[in-house]
């Protein structure tokens, strides 16, 4: 290949990464736009999680947020909230509540950050597009910009509506899957439904 071609090739591969990059911040615009039109939100999901030993299991659910850092997720064997303050984690199975102190670690997921909020410790690349669940959506690769539990992560954007569709999670144990439908914004939620009382005869584990 000439110098000259070579020049223009390397000069169109960069100009193609910064078009996407520029890409990526305007659809992260976007996203962060809608969250702050909102109070809260609520939306059925599924969820897939393989471990690196190979196993893996599935759920579905029901997942409620509500700003800035109250979530409830509720799946057939399991009930997840916090207040932002204190965090409940209830286990059917079991039949024992563990109560602790919320963390709000940068690297850490939270649905809050992940369905409508761009997380500010992650770069953001665009890699194309994709349809989920009959929406088309964009995908962008999440890198976190310092070492913690989450080693890399994706997000599929609904283009028409700015909100996010799909997730991916990657740890060193294991990588999780998120798939939202039936998304209700400003669905009025209650205050209520971001605490937890432990039914009786259940073992309660406090943390704190």
């Amino acid at each position: 290949m000439k110098p000259l071609k070579y020049s223009v090739l390397i000069l169109s591969l960069l100009l193609a990464n910064i078009s996407f990059a520029q890409d990526a911040q305007e659809i992260i615009k976007k996203v962060q736009s809608k969250y702050n039109t909102i109070k809260d939100a609520q939306a059925t999901f599924s969820q897939s999680v393989k471990y690196s030993s190979g196993s893996s299991q599935s759920s579905s659910g029901t997942i409620y947020i509500q700003k800035e850092d109250k979530y409830r997720i509720e799946s057939k064997n399991e009930v997840i909230v916090t207040d932002g303050v204190t965090s409940w984690s209830y286990s059917k199975k079991k039949k024992q509540v563990v109560i602790d102190n919320y963390k709000n670690d940068g690297n850490t997921f939270s649905p809050n950050k992940f369905l409508f909020s761009y997380p500010e410790n992650f770069y953001s690349d665009l890699e194309g597009t994709e349809t989920v669940s009959g929406i088309e959506c964009y995908i962008l690769k999440l890198t976190p910009r310092h070492k913690g539990s989450v080693k890399s992560a994706k997000i599929w954007v609904d283009k028409e509506d700015n909100l996010i569709r799909k997730i991916t999670i990657n740890s060193s144990e294991s990588g999780t899957t998120y798939s939202l439908k039936k998304i209700t914004l400003d669905a009025g939620l209650s205050s209520s439904k971001f605490t937890f009382s432990p039914p009786e005869g259940v073992e309660v584990i406090d943390l704190r």
